[in-house]
């Protein structure tokens, strides 16, 4: 589904928690995305609890609840689906009420970007497998939209936190991950956003293991970034996964941008490898809708980013 046309959004979020169901609601509508809310008691809902909505015609799903639950245990992967089709669902944690509103600040900033040429950063640790892989994607991509390599290789930590905040519409990471962060560029961690000043990408993918997981830690690398407003949306595992199967989610992508997708959910539909076992650990973080839109200026910011070499 094009951004410019209609979508229709299943919210769900707890009961106790009105406030913040009632501002993204009011969010989503200024944005011209029909909002259904759905309160819940309890845990977040098992997959049955959805069965009876999703009949409908909605385009995705956003659960919002409480962060003392993980995103594993929230949703079965990153679609649910009816008999008919998948639909593209979403995860977003809360400590209280008000922690909603920098997300969606942030969900503001990224749709109301002019619908012009996407960007796409490609991040990556240092490594040959993982440097082949993003020269493989610049090579298929760069003909279509605008590609900045920013891997390990050539940009340290520090800079790549401040070109993130260039405000492209998507950033790739390849390489080892932590439920804390990523292995590459020294060790890439929540807290080197906190001070993040930048203007938000629209998602961040990191195709790696476990920067959706809760393995010691209170809140996973991938929950934390739409919080920080680094990003609109990001997508993480939630286990182990491997490199060839993130090898077929990257070409594949290639294949959904240079087709002329232009949403989150929509490119990860379009992009969704065969074998399940490839889709099934990663997790949606935040807006499902998150556009791939550059900010006007970015692609100008990004390509004054300095490189080594």
């Amino acid at each position: 589904m094009q951004l410019n046309k209609n979508r229709n959004l299943l919210l769900v979020y707890p009961a106790d928690m009105r406030l913040a169901g009632k501002y993204l609601s009011e969010a989503y509508s200024l944005l011209n995305v029909d909002v259904t809310s759905v309160a819940y008691h309890g845990r977040p809902p098992s997959v049955s609890f959805y069965a009876e909505f999703l009949s409908h015609a909605f385009d995705a799903v956003l659960v919002v609840g409480k962060k003392i639950y993980a995103p594993s245990t929230v949703l079965p992967g990153p679609f649910l689906c009816t008999q008919k089709s998948k639909i593209p669902a979403a995860w977003l944690p809360l400590q209280k009420e008000a922690d909603v509103l920098p997300f969606i600040r942030t969900l503001k900033k990224v749709h109301r970007r002019k619908k012009n040429t996407p960007g796409l950063a490609l991040l990556a640790q240092w490594h040959p497998q993982y440097l082949r892989l993003t020269q493989r994607m610049t090579d298929l991509l760069e003909e279509k939209i605008p590609v900045f390599k920013w891997t390990g290789d050539v940009i340290s930590r520090a800079d790549v936190v401040n070109a993130l905040g260039s405000g492209l519409g998507m950033g790739i990471y390849f390489g080892h991950g932590r439920s804390v962060g990523w292995v590459g560029y020294y060790g890439m961690r929540t807290h080197h956003f906190e001070d993040f000043k930048g203007s938000p990408l629209g998602c961040l993918l990191s195709l790696c293991c476990k920067t959706a997981s809760r393995k010691r830690t209170g809140l996973s690398y991938a929950e934390s970034l739409p919080l920080l407003g680094v990003s609109a949306a990001t997508v993480g595992a939630v286990r182990e996964t491997r490199h060839t199967d993130n090898m077929k989610w990257a070409i594949r992508i290639c294949s959904a941008i240079n087709e002329g997708i232009d949403n989150l959910g929509d490119l990860l539909l379009h992009a969704e490898p065969p074998n399940i076992e490839a889709v099934e650990n990663y997790r949606i973080i935040g807006d499902p809708f998150a556009p791939l839109y550059a900010d006007e200026n970015s692609l100008q910011k990004a390509k004054a980013v300095a490189v080594f070499g």
